[in-house]
């Protein structure tokens, strides 16, 4: 089984712009939504900014993945992409 490290809030941005998400205009909030449309189905994913340089737990990482509708595996190869 891999080891996956733990992501920091700018990875998490790098990987959802990767996939295609794109944020979604909200009030002043320290939440952010990123949504996406594929296959005839909608995809919302809500980070919560505690500073770019602390790193999720991975409870709230896991959440975020589910949220997002990829694999773990999927979610990471993106933070790969350019």
């Amino acid at each position: 089984m891999p080891q996956y490290k733990p992501l920091k809030y700018r990875e998490i941005v790098t990987i959802l712009t990767n996939l295609g998400f794109q944020p979604k205009v909200s009030g002043s909030t320290s939440h952010q939504t990123w949504t996406l449309e594929r296959a005839d189905k909608k995809y919302a994913v809500t980070i919560f900014f505690h500073g770019s340089n602390r790193e999720f737990r991975p409870g709230t990482l896991n959440s975020m993945i589910r949220q997002s509708g990829f694999t773990k595996n999927e979610f990471y190869n993106a933070l790969k992409k350019k």
